[in-house]
């Protein structure tokens, strides 16, 4: 019966020339020909009458991928390669970079007071270094005097003038 019916429809949109194009769309499919696929539709059918996914507006030619988007009404691209997402991704890629950046800039401050920090531990060091060379200088003459004075006997020893006596005779 229903081929029947078919048929008969068939003849009349024949007869009348009269065929609709409907826009199926599953943007969910793997499939990308039913992210919107053309139907040929024998007569019309009035907006509440469509069959769930079926629209009766054309996607646009500009769009690569259209799929129906439920909360505008209309169709937006879907593929990664139209203008739109090329935009999303260099705009995404440049929100990453600035964040690199501002890391690599905090970084640089961090390294930066840590640099204060070493030159301040060092210049201490050096104040420290010139002090010590400072008391050596001074406690250089006073050692050489006393090495000179155990090196050299002020007086000779009546014990040593014997001995030189007793040794010669």
């Amino acid at each position: 019966m229903e081929a029947e019916n078919f048929l008969d429809l068939l003849k009349q949109v024949v007869a009348d020339g009269k065929i609709s194009f409907y826009y199926y769309c599953d943007p969910t499919s793997p499939i990308t020909a039913l992210h919107h696929l053309e139907i040929p539709y024998p007569g019309e059918l009035s907006p509440v009458d469509l069959p769930y996914r079926w629209h009766a507006e054309k996607p646009g030619e500009d769009l690569i991928d259209a799929v129906w988007d439920d909360d505008s009404h209309s169709w937006i691209e879907n593929s990664d390669k139209s203008q739109p997402a090329l935009i999303a991704k260099l705009q995404a890629s440049n929100a990453a970079m600035q964040k690199k950046m501002e890391n690599y800039e905090a970084a640089k401050i961090k390294g930066a007071q840590n640099n204060d920090k070493i030159v301040q531990a060092l210049s201490g060091v050096q104040k420290g270094q010139a002090q010590t060379t400072a008391v050596l200088a001074q406690l250089v003459p006073m050692v050489q005097q006393l090495s000179k004075s155990v090196n050299t006997p002020d007086k000779p020893n009546a014990a040593d003038e014997t001995k030189k006596k007793e040794g010669a005779e």
